[in-house]
């Protein structure tokens, strides 16, 4: 009866080390997730409605899946900074970032605190999330080394997913990379440094400001002389505020979900994300 037992606890404790428990902020980072544990475990998705990172309050359930998980994947503490005090409690060797924000040096801009010049919408670089995907890897080899083969495999088919991917954007994008383009903010960065489109400048660095009449002047000013084709904008930018920006001047403009929170979260999710987004920058740029 005791070895019964014993075999049995065994056997519990290696499913229950099969099958990790992975919690994930966002959307875009699940469904790279879920592509790389493909017939290992599902990894759960920490905010699946319209809750934004920056200003989310989790409920005692979200808690729960945070504190049973064996790895919490977010994208960096800056960026989910409404779950800040919940990241602060996890053990860093359960913690994974994403963490390839840059310093956006490009444009003439105003000095603001340090956070507000990172960019930390990494995702939007399949360069990026090709080097994120081979660490994530790693991590998932080091913490579940048995099912090493299945996640190198999971790895290869998504990284040909992605090429396929930046290969159909730069072909949709070629026609008009010579087109210029400004943004309200830097959220597009890196969108737009992996597809060599032709940026002006970012109106603002903070992500949802309330532009001043000094810099809603300036901007205007800069896309009469440069003639600037295209607005791209963050879709929580309020449309009377982008009326108010292009009034008067001829300029298209696109309001973009680069989460998509309409979107199913599940291992196609980023790449319809993207699709999408490429499609709305290039109808933009025409």
């Amino acid at each position: 009866m005791k070895f019964q037992l014993f075999f049995l606890s065994l056997l519990l404790a290696t499913n229950t080390l099969a099958n990790l428990n992975i919690v994930v902020s966002i959307k875009p980072i699940h469904s790279i997730v879920s592509n790389l544990t493909q017939g290992v475990s599902t990894p759960k998705l920490l905010l699946s409605g319209q809750e934004s990172a920056h200003h989310a309050h989790l409920k005692p359930s979200q808690l729960s899946h945070l504190e049973q998980a064996d790895l919490v994947i977010i994208v960096h503490p800056d960026f989910e900074q409404g779950l800040s005090k919940s990241i602060r409690n996890i053990s860093t060797r359960k913690l994974l970032t994403v963490d390839y924000s840059t310093l956006d040096e490009h444009d003439e801009h105003d000095e603001h605190d340090e956070h507000d010049d990172a960019n930390h919408h990494s995702w939007l670089s399949t360069k990026n999330m090709q080097q994120f995907a081979r660490t994530l890897t790693n991590k998932l080899i080091q913490i579940d080394s048995k099912n090493q083969a299945i996640y190198q495999n999971n790895l290869h088919k998504f990284s040909q997913k992605l090429i396929a991917l930046e290969l159909n954007s730069q072909q949709q994008l070629s026609a008009q990379n010579k087109q210029t383009l400004i943004t309200y903010n830097n959220a597009f960065q890196h969108f737009i440094e992996n597809n060599s489109l032709n940026q002006i400048s970012s109106i603002s660095r903070q992500h949802g400001e309330n532009l001043s009449i000094f810099k809603i002047l300036k901007a205007k000013k800069l896309i009469k002389k440069h003639q600037i084709n295209c607005l791209l904008a963050t879709n929580e930018i309020q449309k009377k505020r982008i009326d108010t920006l292009t009034e008067g001047l001829h300029i298209n403009t696109a309001s973009i979900d680069i989460i998509g929170f309409d979107i199913t979260p599940d291992a196609d999710h980023y790449f319809k994300l993207m699709q999408t987004i490429t499609h709305k920058t290039a109808q933009c740029l025409k």
